[in-house]
């Protein structure tokens, strides 16, 4: 198994396997939907290859993408323990289901940290599932109770 930084080449797998993350976790998508989040997934990844806030992994056996995962930088105020404010997310896990339990989730997270602890970031933040917890727990992440989320509509025009 190897494990590489994302190129322009992998933007159509990138895509077809964040919808697949998309539908696995609960999105019904269907038809004009698919078609239409994978082109704003193909552009999203085209325009932020490179860019210094995101960072993404692949994991190939022989060739084949089998898995992926992001690392998302961002800045917040200095808080207690991260002066510069400096934190990052992990975001867009995903391990085609024949592949699971080969280790590939947990090769893109270590490459992941190493990331953000070498752009100095102090708070990796993630969404896990179920199926991911054991993961992330046995990496040194701890569950939090006190995450809220509001989902706000587009105001129409």
């Amino acid at each position: 198994m190897q494990i590489r930084t994302v190129t322009a080449g992998d933007i159509p797998v990138l895509a077809r396997l964040r919808l697949a993350l998309l539908e696995e976790t609960g999105g019904v998508l269907g038809a004009s939907d698919r078609g239409t989040l994978t082109q704003a997934n193909e552009a999203f990844f085209r325009d932020n290859l490179g860019s210094s806030l995101w960072q993404s992994w692949v994991a190939e056996i022989a060739g084949e993408t089998i898995a992926v995962g992001t690392l998302a930088f961002f800045m917040r105020p200095p808080y207690p323990g991260n002066p510069e404010g400096r934190d990052a997310y992990f975001l867009n896990m995903y391990t085609r289901p024949s592949y699971r339990g080969q280790g590939a989730a947990s090769a893109i997270l270590q490459a992941a940290l190493a990331c953000a602890r070498q752009r100095g970031a102090r708070k990796l933040i993630l969404h896990a599932t179920e199926a991911g917890r054991p993961l992330y727990a046995k990496a040194g992440f701890l569950a939090s109770s006190s995450y809220m989320e509001l989902a706000i509509e587009p105001r129409d025009a």
